[in-house]
């Protein structure tokens, strides 16, 4: 009677498991390989900020209004290439400039009005010098003829004595004794003339002088009254400039105008309104934010990153690498800023510039699979597979 399933049968006899026990075998190794990349391997913890992009390590400078007034001139172009100081909007300062003109001219009259006075002056001290010099020279002669008199009387007096003398022997008459009297007195009487004239010449001549000095003193209070006015028109005039320049809005820098408000001729503009924005000439870096907890005590410089521009697919186009130069330790809006270094551009077809956005990942530290699987677990780092191996062999 013929056997079913004869093939199946024979099958049977000649099966000895030797492709279960390699199946089982490979099964084992595979796994064993698994745990061991599971325990001991390492791969990189990453950090990922989606809010990075490119800037020039200048930061942009905006430009804004420091007065309110209305616009007189508008020179803004976007994409212009400006120097620092060039002159981009001027504001309407007309009642300033009318100011300080009619402060010029006030102070222009001041000018040589005070050059007058200080010549009138010159002229009443050398006028003043030469008169006490001719006082001088009156009060000395005025002073010889007093001695003159004075030297008369003196021989009158003694002709008088001695004719009185000869007049009471008999010598001469009583007449000529009477006589050299009434010359002595006469003598006398034109010396205290003589010294009443010298008086008179120096009193005269000191009160000139007290005349002059109070007039020469008089100029002077003019003089500084009006170089008060002087310094007080020249310090509004420039006090005016220097509200006329803040009119002028100038580059702060050179480089290139990256915004510009749509401000017309005549438009009104506020006190610190934003016009336009310079991006300065420079080399490019990259800054990203970060959440605190992500950055703080794990972001340090020298740490590698990665950029990814957006619009510019990273599979196409290739990502920028970077290290990370400098993390803030201040918390702005509830993100840490950190600033990258772009390496050596290897991606040649990415047109970097100033504001391209992106995300970038930095690579913070080396764990095993079983810690981060731990991590996401909710409990605390495990000690490195390595170090309890070590451990285990010492006990």
């Amino acid at each position: 009677m013929p056997t079913r399933f004869v093939r199946t049968t024979r099958s049977l006899a000649h099966d000895r498991g030797r492709r279960a026990l390699l199946g089982f075998g490979a099964a084992a190794l595979l796994l064993a390989a698994w745990l061991t990349w599971f325990l001991f391997g390492q791969v990189t913890v990453y950090e990922v900020s989606r809010q990075a992009r490119l800037e020039v390590q200048q930061s942009a400078h905006p430009v804004a209004a420091l007065v309110q007034s209305r616009i007189a001139s508008n020179a803004l172009v976007l994409g212009q290439e400006v120097r620092a100081g060039d002159l981009l909007i001027e504001l309407d300062a007309q009642p300033d400039k009318l100011k300080l003109k009619e402060e010029q001219s006030r102070l222009e009259t001041l000018l040589p009005r005070i050059h007058s006075l200080r010549k009138e002056v010159a002229a009443l001290a050398q006028a003043a010098a030469r008169e006490h010099a001719a006082a001088q020279a009156a009060a000395q002669g005025a002073s010889s003829r007093t001695r003159e008199a004075a030297a008369a009387v003196d021989f009158a007096r003694e002709n008088e004595r001695r004719l009185r003398e000869e007049s009471a022997i008999g010598g001469v008459a009583q007449i000529e004794a009477v006589r050299a009297q009434s010359e002595t007195l006469k003598l006398d009487a034109a010396r205290d003339a003589l010294a009443a004239e010298q008086r008179r010449l120096s009193t005269e001549a000191e009160a000139r002088a007290f005349q002059q000095e109070a007039q020469v003193e008089s100029l002077r209070r003019m003089i500084l009254s009006m170089e008060g006015d002087a310094q007080a028109a020249e310090s509004t005039i420039a006090r005016l400039r220097e509200e006329i320049d803040r009119h002028q809005v100038r580059a702060p820098v050179g480089g290139t105008i990256a915004d510009v408000a749509a401000l017309r001729t005549g438009a009104y503009v506020a006190a610190g309104q934003k016009l336009a924005t310079v991006v300065p000439h420079g080399g490019l870096i990259i800054v990203g934010e970060f959440a605190p907890a992500a950055v703080l005590g794990r972001i340090r410089p020298g740490q590698a990153a990665r950029l990814r521009l957006e619009g510019f697919p990273w599979a196409q186009y290739g990502m920028i690498d970077a290290r990370v130069v400098r993390v803030a330790g201040e918390v702005r809006d509830g993100l840490v800023r950190v600033e990258f270094e772009p390496a050596a551009q290897d991606a040649p077809r990415l047109p970097l510039q100033h504001g391209l956005p992106g995300s970038i990942e930095v690579g913070i530290e080396q764990v095993s699979p079983a810690q981060l699987l731990m991590r996401a677990a909710g409990h605390f780092d495990m000690p490195a597979p390595a170090a309890v191996v070590r451990e285990m062999a010492a006990q």
